[in-house]
């Protein structure tokens, strides 16, 4: 299923750059502007797709790792995983905030140190915004 979803977003991906090519080129020629303007309301169409797709892929994902790995789970880092698939690229600060909500508590060094524990599985990686994502599978 996670195979699916992936060649799905790609397949829409690709869809969403085409329309940006027509829409460009049709921008330019300025002949047909009713035109321009209905290329660009279908890639606003597509794009709604995009992100919700990625996200069930991300939920896919970590339900998969989730189902591997329950003796080694515990709630803080399943809450983690969860938030990262929701919510995408967080810092621990924005982590910790998000977990308090669903808890009611959370220590910054215990997220942290969970984040640690899944960097080194290379189920969690840090990107250039100092930000935590779920590494593409």
């Amino acid at each position: 299923m996670t195979g699916d979803l992936k060649d799905l977003n790609d397949k829409l991906e690709e869809v969403i750059r085409r329309l940006n090519s027509l829409e460009a080129m049709i921008t330019e020629t300025r002949r047909y502007p009713e035109v321009a303007n209905l290329m660009h309301n279908l890639k606003i169409g597509a794009q709604l797709y995009d992100e919700p797709l990625k996200m069930i892929q991300r939920l896919l994902e970590v339900k998969h790792y989730l189902d591997r790995n329950t003796e080694s789970r515990d709630e803080i880092t399943r809450e983690i995983l969860n938030v990262l698939a929701l919510k995408g690229p967080q810092n621990i600060s924005e982590l910790t905030r998000e977990i308090a909500s669903i808890r009611g508590k959370a220590s910054r060094v215990t997220v942290k140190k969970r984040i640690d524990a899944l960097l080194k599985e290379k189920i969690v990686t840090k990107i250039e915004t100092g930000r935590y994502q779920l590494t593409d599978q």
